[in-house]
């Protein structure tokens, strides 16, 4: 049994997703302390993706999004982990790197220096610091996985693709994207093989290639989503966005072995076709 912490886009997606790769899933988004050993199988597998997401809320409320992100993730590892038997995968975010790319002008890899830009970036640095120093993460019971502008069919202010119809400008810079069914393999291959190379480690999680902004507004428009884009300088974004927004490119090759991802163009395509088919049936019951 996989057991999903957080019923926001990716809780939600994993929960409908796992089941067509072979497992059964069960999502948990009542109190955490509700969540009792009782209540795990003492070889139970749980993904966290709860949190706050939000850049300008963290920045507002440093308290709440510590403990939403930081207290909550440790909290979480430690009732889980108990049990010798049991694991846990994490869900960190790529955000955590503000390139595009690093100071040598290549991808960020696992090993790069860490550069959080926001407080929501720290509090995701502070909880991989913890389970990173963690028995358990060395025992390689603990996955810790980094995606970046997470994208699906399903339609959530969280999902990339909805936030990038609501903008009439768009950057035209670099960036990783992660498709939800790219996270739901990942986690697959984690539950599959105790043995997976992604156990104990950070991974990035992404699809290979490399996306802008502006290229998914247009294949938006294309789909008759949105109206068409306009190009976004960056310098004119962070002189007005605060806190700062980070484009980033990743890396990981022991990752694309374990996983495979799809190519990002190709996966773009499909899940922006699923989500406009979903989006019209959603207006025809309106």
């Amino acid at each position: 049994m996989i057991t999903i912490l957080g019923a926001g886009h990716v809780g939600t997606y994993l929960r409908d997703a796992l089941p067509a790769l072979g497992h059964r899933t069960r999502l948990w988004h009542e109190r955490l302390a509700d969540l009792l050993d009782s209540d795990l199988g003492s070889d139970d597998l749980v993904v966290n993706t709860a949190g706050k997401t939000d850049l300008p809320w963290c920045e507002n409320n440093p308290f709440d999004a510590f403990d939403a992100n930081v207290t909550g993730a440790v909290q979480a590892a430690r009732v889980v982990l108990t049990c010798p038997d049991r694991r846990f995968i994490h869900l960190s975010s790529g955000c955590v790197y503000d390139g595009p790319y690093d100071a040598n002008d290549q991808a960020f890899t696992p090993a790069s220096p860490l550069s959080p830009a926001c407080f929501y970036a720290k509090t995701k640095v502070m909880a991989d610091d913890v389970l990173t120093a963690s028995g358990a993460f060395r025992q390689g019971r603990v996955a810790i996985l980094r995606p970046r502008q997470v994208y699906s069919p399903a339609e959530s202010p969280r999902n990339t693709l909805t936030k990038l119809r609501g903008y009439a400008r768009l950057l035209q810079t670099s960036n990783s994207m992660t498709s939800a069914d790219t996270i739901a393999k990942t986690v697959a291959a984690l539950a599959s093989a105790a043995a997976s190379p992604l156990w104990g480690r950070i991974s990035l999680v992404y699809d290979r290639g490399i996306a802008t902004p502006f290229l998914v507004g247009s294949a938006l428009a294309d789909l008759d989503l949105r109206a068409p884009p306009k190009i976004l300088r960056k310098s004119d974004l962070d002189s007005w966005h605060k806190p700062k927004r980070v484009d980033t490119v990743l890396s990981d090759p022991v990752f694309e072995d374990a996983v495979n991802p799809p190519e990002v163009h190709e996966e773009l395509r499909r899940v922006a076709l699923q989500y406009a088919e979903a989006d019209r049936f959603a207006l025809s019951y309106t």
